[in-house]
């Protein structure tokens, strides 16, 4: 018999993916690899994109979009029009016509809940020097 340790004040659980993603078997979220990258965004190229499709997407969301059949990351906009902007470019930016999320060309596929980068590949700057 001995004294306990002090230390046991201070373990901690471990951490899982599913705490943090809350994956859990819900149908509606997705993985997807990114094919290019955003630094605004924190998006590495090959990052992986965490997608919920039951999400509803708020001001500023980063959502994934079909235009044309074509798969693309975008932030949405509402206000003070509804738009998609550019990830890099914030002036690039494309109007919804009519307010339609689901309009015949872009359809809102889901929202990017979390981004997944690979640490070992290069280094992460928040603040690049243009």
């Amino acid at each position: 018999m001995g004294f306990p340790s002090p230390a046991q004040d201070y373990t901690e659980k471990r951490v899982s993916p599913n705490d943090v993603i809350k994956w859990n078997g819900n149908p509606a979220l997705y993985l997807a690899e990114a094919t290019n990258g955003s630094w605004r965004a924190g998006i590495k190229q090959g990052a992986v994109l965490v997608i919920n499709r039951a999400r509803k997407p708020v001001d500023g969301s980063i959502i994934l979009v079909t235009d044309s059949g074509e798969f693309e990351v975008k932030r949405l906009k509402l206000h003070p029009t509804l738009c998609l902007q550019s990830l890099d470019d914030l002036d690039n930016v494309r109007l919804i016509e009519g307010g339609d999320l689901e309009g015949e060309e872009t359809i809102v596929w889901g929202v990017v809940t979390h981004i997944i980068n690979d640490a070992c590949t290069e280094e992460f700057d928040d603040c690049p020097l243009m």
